[in-house]
């Protein structure tokens, strides 16, 4: 990775050696305010401060020069000298997560909390750089009980939260991230709603997979009674209702979603192309398909529209439906693929070898469907919370090969 650097005041400065730096500097501070506050208990005066303050200089410059080892080395020197500076342990914590020796963090963080002499807030701080270097270590079961002690001791101390409440959502324990992100919302004074309803669709989605329809069937419209707009939890109370055999209601929240969302209508199609309806369903079905061809779709929606049509034998309204996935995005190469393959099977071979001249005249290299609208972060895959700036319903498609 490229090294960025920072102009400040005519110095050139290195962003990682500042943020790493930014991590210590803190507890160092700390140190010197200790140094200048005086003391009751003389016998607690280091024996010779000049060579633990010049230790500190030392540390300070090579953290900003980006050389952690010689930091570590200098934080470790002043320790040595005087062992009674907590924040020069904290520091040296920091320090060691940062270049990835959890263990190393993990022992002295320990050893801040075993002491006597400690206040309860540089304990508190303690525990909570514990549960950091545990979630670092991927020791996740230990960073979550940590965070969950760090709130009963401090129950409106925000930072914990916002850790403890992603650690449950990556151990998929809905209930309690749902219970969590309800704390987040009032210590915050934001509006979570979009979120909460998010972590109700995925407990259902967990209760999916167990078939328990009816439990499913509960959460997801909880998190429509949260965020009406949200469309993974559209998406899955269709798909309960199909699953129990009710299409009719579920082709109609499809149908709704498409109508007031058009530019998710191709995660309802696709959807429908893994879906073999009775004989009894398939007019319901074709008629869904002709009503939601007359709404505002974008290409991948067409591109998804044409293989329902296709899996129907209704070649000609896949031709169409290919054809305006086409004049909308010339690049989309499975579109004009599909193109190609129907023609070729109906033994018009040169409109055929005219589209795969077209598909080669367009290749090149592929785009991602989904960017995230906040940080850029692009994917081929649905994600309704970016793995990159962590924010729900960031993620969105893509609506035209150039943007």
């Amino acid at each position: 990775m490229d090294e960025v650097t920072l102009h400040i005041w005519g110095m050139e400065f290195n962003v990682v050696a500042l943020l790493v730096a930014v991590a210590v500097l803190g507890g160092i501070a700390g140190y010197f305010i200790s140094r200048l506050r005086p003391r009751k208990d003389s016998s607690h005066q280091p024996s010779n401060p000049s060579e633990d303050y010049t230790a500190f200089l030392e540390g300070i410059h090579y953290i900003l020069a980006n050389d952690r080892d010689q930091a570590i080395e200098a934080f470790t020197r002043a320790v040595q000298i005087n062992s009674e500076t907590i924040e020069t342990y904290v520091a040296l914590g920091n320090l060691f997560r940062a270049k990835g020796e959890i263990d190393r963090a993990i022992r002295i963080r320990q050893s801040i909390l075993i002491r006597q002499k400690v206040d309860p807030t540089t304990k508190l701080q303690a525990l909570f750089d514990l549960a950091m270097d545990y979630k670092q270590g991927g020791f996740l079961q230990r960073a979550a009980f940590t965070f969950e002690e760090v709130i009963r001791r401090a129950p409106k101390r925000l930072d914990a939260y916002v850790e403890l409440e992603a650690l449950y959502e990556a151990t998929r324990e809905w209930q309690r991230a749902y219970e969590l992100q309800r704390e987040i919302s009032k210590l915050s004074n934001t509006n979570n709603q979009h979120v909460l309803a998010h972590l109700r669709t995925e407990q259902a989605k967990t209760e999916m997979n167990s078939g328990n329809l009816d439990s499913a069937k509960g959460y997801l419209k909880k998190a429509l009674s949260l965020d009406s707009r949200c469309v993974d939890a559209h998406l899955h109370l269709g798909e309960v209702y199909w699953l129990k055999n009710r299409k009719k209601k579920a082709l109609s929240i499809w149908r709704e979603l498409v109508r007031s969302n058009s530019q998710w209508a191709h995660l309802v199609l696709t959807r429908l192309e893994e879906k073999d309806g009775k004989p009894a369903d398939e007019g319901r079905i074709v008629n869904f398909l002709e009503n939601v061809d007359g709404e505002n779709l974008d290409a991948s929606a067409r591109l998804a529209l044409a293989r329902c049509f296709m899996q129907r034998d209704l070649k000609e309204k896949s031709l169409a439906a290919l054809r305006l996935a086409l004049e909308m995005e010339p690049d989309l190469g499975e579109a004009r693929k599909m193109l190609g393959d129907i023609l070729l099977e109906d033994g018009d071979g040169e409109d055929a070898i005219n589209e795969y001249r077209e598909l080669l005249s367009h290749l090149g290299p592929s785009r991602k469907r989904y960017r995230c609208q906040k940080c850029g972060w692009e994917t081929d895959k649905i994600l309704w919370k970016c793995p990159a700036c962590h924010n729900w319903d960031t993620v969105q498609p893509r609506k035209t090969s150039g943007d």
